[in-house]
């Protein structure tokens, strides 16, 4: 196994707006994307960069092995669809079920090599990538979606040392718990973020919402302690109680050693 500052991992490409991202910086790009429709669409939006062998598009999901898995493909957001049940129906929303092979992160990295920075998005099965990176070979930077504190104490377990809590719903900005608990401030991500969904159709932003946004030391904020970012997740879930402070923010962690 190696490892290579010229590769980006993108997986859970979607639409692409992260891949975009990375390769105008230069780096090469692998993005994993399981969503068969996704996939096609954007082998033919970067197909230049495919041809220049800067881009590879690679049409699979991520599990803890090898082997085919229901998909479950939403019809109101195509970033909810999800290997998870229920993730992928979530709301009641309408669905439509359709077999998807699937590899292991390990597997990408011995045959692509560790990369620079691994990004994962693929809505609730980020801690099989974790799980798979190995500590003597980790790539330098490492996000996923916060969805659950214990997919920061893998990253731990990793040998990674310094972490961020950025909020997805606000610029990519560190939590702020002070803000959160503003009566104002969902109603203002709310706002927000509607026009920049409407405006972005029309004008590509750097880091367009519903992104994973900046990356490495391009990210916002200091780089905390594992402990200050523990105590910073479970202010904005109120401790004992275990309910948001905010139900517009989201967030993902970001990690680093």
């Amino acid at each position: 196994m190696k490892r290579s500052n010229d590769w980006i991992f993108d997986i859970g490409m979607h639409i692409g707006e992260d891949t975009r991202h990375y390769l105008a910086k230069g780096y090469k790009v692998l993005a994993v994307e399981a969503n068969p429709i996704l996939a096609k669409e954007n082998s033919a939006k970067f197909k230049k960069a495919i041809d220049q062998k800067q881009l590879i598009i690679l049409n699979a999901g991520i599990a803890d092995k090898e082997g085919v898995l229901p998909f479950y493909v939403n019809h109101r957001l195509s970033e909810w669809s999800s290997f998870d049940k229920a993730t992928g129906t979530r709301n009641n929303t309408a669905y439509h079920v359709i077999d998807v092979p699937c590899v292991t992160t390990r597997s990408l990295f011995e045959e692509y090599g560790v990369p620079y920075y691994l990004k994962v998005d693929i809505e609730g099965f980020d801690h099989y990538c974790l799980h798979d990176i190995v500590p003597e070979f980790k790539p330098k930077y490492v996000s996923c979606e916060a969805v659950y504190l214990n997919w920061m104490e893998i990253l731990v377990q990793k040998g990674y040392t310094k972490f961020k809590l950025l909020n997805q719903a606000n610029n990519f900005k560190p939590i702020n718990i002070e803000q959160e608990k503003k009566a104002w401030f969902p109603k203002y991500e709310i706002i927000k973020n509607g026009i920049q969904l409407r405006v972005q159709k029309f004008i590509p932003f750097k880091h367009m919402y519903g992104s994973s946004g900046p990356f490495a030391e391009d990210t916002a904020g200091e780089w905390l302690s594992a402990d200050e970012v523990r105590e910073l997740y479970s202010a904005f879930y109120q401790y004992d109680k275990k309910q948001p402070l905010s139900g517009a923010s989201w967030f993902d962690f970001h990690a680093t050693y």
